[in-house]
């Protein structure tokens, strides 16, 4: 265990740096420079250049899915920087990142939770991962209420430290796709746990560069399911994984809505699975599918309810918040689309007409909204396939 602290010491400290300087920030760095090099010495016009590059760069991902300039894992890190720093109470005071139920008119983390626990049979004793951890409220959970043991993996480094340092959790600061190829990590984790929790992180996994490319999106759900497989331990009476994804519908689609996905790509960064693509399709070589619950008015009516809740949140400024988000501009070329995405509305037009309404009506739901919320059970087959989907 002291070698498996100190590798989460250094990756911790490394991640810290990374989320500060990062590919992204010094292309956009690049690309003020040589703003202010044209505008001096060639044209005064040359100050819009980095506007002209931002134009070119968004053509050539959303029309052929590639992008020259940024990096969209990092842009999605950078999301998180961003809720840490503006939202309030992101985490305790009854809420986590993901969302919770409606119980009898009424929010409930508490049913959220118990509901989990029971898909996967955790029992005192047992060792859960959770994949993309979050503030590690769930874990916390499991740890003190179940008496699990409780481990958690998260890309970013604010989250991360909370969790340590707030809850006491092991905690390990990677993306999940790191562990396919890094034998310290997979000798740290893998075989190690009875169940796996993937809690609304899924829709990140695969870029928009890679939306119209279904085999990088295939490979890249199968990888992590793979994965989880490897995570579990065969001889656990769970061997369960939990997903939490929303997913896109089949609905057709609007002048709107792609205007909408257009400032969800730059604040979230991502690409939601069709209801019959995804891990659902991808992780039968290694689970059977137990349960598939349909959660979006559970979903939805925590942001209509939630005013901090990330999906209709609120933002109260202060002094202190203004001055990041000045200081993230020179940082993170997307903190305008960030201040454009909360006038738009941009995550609740997601759920088509009557978005804001009180009413817990999930046959309405399905009819008019572009996404779906999936919950998803499996447990690992008792003859899963290697890395290559051979026996």
């Amino acid at each position: 265990m002291a070698t498996v602290a100190k590798t989460d010491t250094t990756n911790t400290q490394s991640a810290a740096l990374i989320n500060i300087v990062d590919r992204n920030m010094i292309v956009w760095w690049g690309l003020l420079l040589t703003s202010v090099l044209l505008a001096v010495f060639v044209t005064p016009w040359g100050c819009l250049f980095w506007i002209v590059a931002l134009a070119v760069d968004d053509v050539l991902l959303y029309g052929f899915g590639k992008s020259i300039l940024f990096d969209s894992q990092l842009r999605m890190r950078r999301n998180y920087q961003w809720i840490h720093n503006m939202y309030d109470n992101t985490t305790g005071s009854g809420r986590d990142l993901g969302f919770n139920l409606v119980v009898d008119g009424k929010l409930s983390q508490h049913a959220k939770y118990e509901h989990m626990v029971h898909e996967l049979g955790l029992e005192r004793g047992m060792v859960i991962c959770d994949v993309g951890c979050g503030y590690g409220d769930w874990l916390n959970y499991c740890r003190d209420e179940i008496g699990c043991k409780a481990v958690g993996i998260n890309i970013t480094p604010e989250q991360s430290r909370y969790a340590r340092q707030e809850y006491g959790l092991e905690v390990h600061v990677t993306n999940w796709k790191k562990i396919l190829t890094d034998s310290e990590l997979q000798q740290a984790l893998y075989g190690r746990f009875d169940a796996v929790t993937f809690m609304d992180t899924v829709e990140h996994y695969v870029s928009m560069e890679d939306r119209l490319n279904i085999d990088v999106q295939d490979k890249i759900y199968s990888d992590m399911c793979f994965m989880a497989s490897q995570l579990i331990n065969k001889d656990s009476r769970s061997k369960r994984m939990f997903i939490s994804c929303l997913h896109q519908t089949r609905k057709p689609r609007t002048c709107k809505f792609y205007f909408h996905a257009y400032f969800m790509d730059k604040f979230y960064s991502g690409h939601y699975p069709f209801v019959d693509e995804g891990p659902l399709k991808l992780c039968k070589p290694w689970f059977e599918v137990l349960n598939v619950a349909d959660k979006t008015e559970d979903y939805r009516l925590t942001g209509v309810r939630d005013r901090k809740h990330f999906q209709a949140v609120d933002i109260q400024l202060t002094p202190k918040k203004i001055g990041y988000a000045i200081c993230l501009s020179f940082l993170d070329p997307f903190v305008l689309h960030r201040l454009l995405y909360y006038g738009q509305d941009s995550w609740m037009s997601f759920y088509g007409a009557n978005a804001y309404s009180e009413e817990y009506d999930a046959d309405y739901r399905r009819s008019v909204s572009y996404v779906a919320l999936y919950w998803i059970t499996l447990r690992l087959k008792s003859n899963p396939l290697g890395k290559d989907g051979e026996a």
